[in-house]
């Protein structure tokens, strides 16, 4: 009897073994977050940028290194990830959405590369990414090719109100996600916009100065990264980069994925 499907359900590849093992959501325990921000410009950033989206008059790149501990899908194993994205908007059939559009993502754990990239449509590659260090710094690196390193200094932390007014944002942060699936024979067998969800409760915060670089590598010394790189090079800094830096509770709300329609 061949394999059936159950419509109602999601299948991760190999899909004939059953349905996903990775949950509707997930629950982190300890989420941290280490996010540099940086005006940049607009006709550099659209170069980058699937034509489902626009990108607005004043974007901002952001390089993101994040750490999610007690993973469920992942036997309670933990994962670093590295989220390089550009503000962007999608003008859908409900109205215009705002989001951050993920242009790259790299990651420690096959597993969580895998359903960031099947379900999500997060550009997702395997890296070897530090922890932040006690200097609040770090590096991802493809092989033993360092390609992304970044880091904050001067940090100071939120006030209680300012704390609360955190997390009244952080509980839907939105990030926009490009599926494409290329065909045998050229073209695409999917190609889809989509919009992630997920929700934060930060517990600590502090704001300060940061920097970072992207560092151009040859093929043979990172084949999956070089013209990644050599791309995320082109976008111009418009002006100071900017940090944060949060620990918290974070939930991956799979629920709450969606195909976008256009108008």
């Amino acid at each position: 009897m061949a394999v059936r499907l159950d419509v109602g359900k999601r299948y991760d590849m190999p899909a004939s073994f059953g349905p996903s093992m990775v949950p509707e959501q997930t629950e982190v325990s300890r989420a941290e977050a280490l996010v540099l921000t940086t005006p940049t410009i607009r006709s550099a950033v659209e170069r980058l940028v699937p034509s489902h989206f626009q990108v607005p008059d004043d974007p901002v790149l952001t390089i993101a290194h994040m750490a999610y501990h007690g993973v469920d899908y992942l036997g309670g194993r933990s994962y670093n990830e590295i989220v390089v994205s550009v503000s962007a908007s999608f003008s859908g059939a409900d109205g215009a959405v705002d989001a951050s559009l993920a242009l790259a993502l790299w990651v420690d754990q096959p597993g969580a590369l895998i359903s960031g990239r099947e379900f999500m449509g997060l550009p997702k590659i395997l890296g070897r990414i530090s922890d932040l260090d006690e200097a609040m710094r770090f590096t991802c690196a493809e092989y033993e090719a360092p390609v992304i390193e970044g880091g904050a200094s001067d940090l100071v932390a939120f006030a209680p109100e300012r704390l609360a007014k955190l997390n009244a944002r952080a509980e839907e942060v939105r990030t926009f996600g490009w599926k494409y699936v290329a065909a045998a024979g050229g073209g695409s067998d999917v190609d889809q916009p989509l919009i992630n969800v997920m929700r934060w409760r930060y517990e600590r915060a502090w704001s300060g100065q940061g920097d970072f670089r992207f560092m151009l590598r040859s093929f043979a010394e990172a084949p999956m990264s070089a013209a990644v790189i050599k791309g995320l090079a082109t976008l111009p800094l418009g002006g100071a980069v900017r940090a944060f830096r949060g620990v918290g509770r974070a939930t991956i709300d799979r629920s709450a994925t969606r195909r976008l329609i256009a108008a």
